[in-house]
Parts: C-alpha cells; structure tokens; sequence
C-alpha cells in the first residue's frame, strides 16, 4: 500500500521473497535494486528509509546467496529530487553487495 514504511515493507518481502526464489528454479538472480521506495523519491509510493533500503537489500542477497545462485546487481528506479541522495542510496546498495555485509 501506499505509504508502506520499512517494517511492513521487509515483513512482506522476506516470506514472498523466499517463495518466488523456490518456484523459479532459476540459475541466476537479476536483482533490480531501485531507490524508488525510499521515502523523498517523487514517484515511487513508498515510504522507506535509507536503513530501510539496507536492510531489504542484505535480505534480498543473503537470500539470492543461500539459494546458492550468483546474482548481477543492478540499479534501478530512483527519482528523487536531490540528486545527491539517490545516488547516495545507490553506493549504499553497492557497497553492501561488495563487502558481502549481508
């Protein structure tokens, strides 16, 4: 729903999450981390935080990882108005995928 902040949004993405990783019978994840969700974007309807963002992101590879699949990041989605921040939670996303700190 509109407006869904990071506790609602993670509680509904990790159960259906780990269902459509299981269905797929997939060999490899694209994972489209968009900064649309995050709360100042101008389109996106969503309400997370930067924190918000991390912890969806660490969720979604940890879960990718023990799938055992390899996964390409990819950027996507972000409209914000500041520049600055959504290339922000970019890096974000990039250096969480990097470290492994998921």
């Amino acid at each position: 729903p509109d407006d869904t902040e990071d506790a609602a949004y993670l509680a509904a993405l990790a159960p259906n999450l780990q269902q459509a990783l299981a269905e797929a019978q997939a060999d490899m994840a694209f994972y489209l981390a968009g900064a649309d969700p995050h709360v100042n974007d101008r389109l996106g309807r969503l309400a997370l935080t930067k924190e918000g963002l991390a912890a969806r992101d660490r969720l979604v590879l940890a879960a990718v990882r023990d799938a055992g699949l390899p996964v390409a990041v990819v950027m996507a989605g972000g409209y914000g108005r500041n520049v600055n921040e959504t290339v922000d939670l970019y890096l974000q996303t990039v250096q969480i995928a990097v470290t492994g700190a998921w």
